[in-house]
């Protein structure tokens, strides 16, 4: 089962979050070869994408990977309740690392 984790993202605002990856002893996982993507809906059952999560492995040996939304695509996302989910790739291994909420707070400054 994925980890829950509720996020939340400022309209118009970059978004950044890193990840630690650790097995069930705790130790870190070497993650150099493993890729990753996520993507936020307003439901899970739409087949709409409002943003996609940027990601990057920062260091992989210690299990570390960042993922990430610019501001020019926080800036397109309404204020309100989305959900997400941010999912590794490890060979032909699908595997959800987390999932929830994101929630969106609508700017004052434009």
């Amino acid at each position: 089962m994925p980890a829950e984790r509720n996020i939340e993202i400022y309209q118009g605002d970059n978004y950044v979050h890193q990840l630690t990856l650790k097995n069930s002893a705790n130790a870190v996982i070497n993650i150099t070869s493993r890729t990753y993507s996520g993507q936020i809906r307003r439901r899970r059952t739409s087949d709409t994408i409002d943003a996609t999560f940027s990601t990057e492995i920062t260091d992989g040996a210690n299990g570390v990977v960042v993922f990430s939304i610019l501001p020019a695509t926080t800036a397109n996302l309404r204020a309100g309740i989305y959900v997400y989910d941010f999912q590794e790739l490890n060979g032909a291994v699908v595997t959800t690392i987390l999932t929830g909420s994101a929630v969106v707070t609508g700017q004052v400054t434009r």
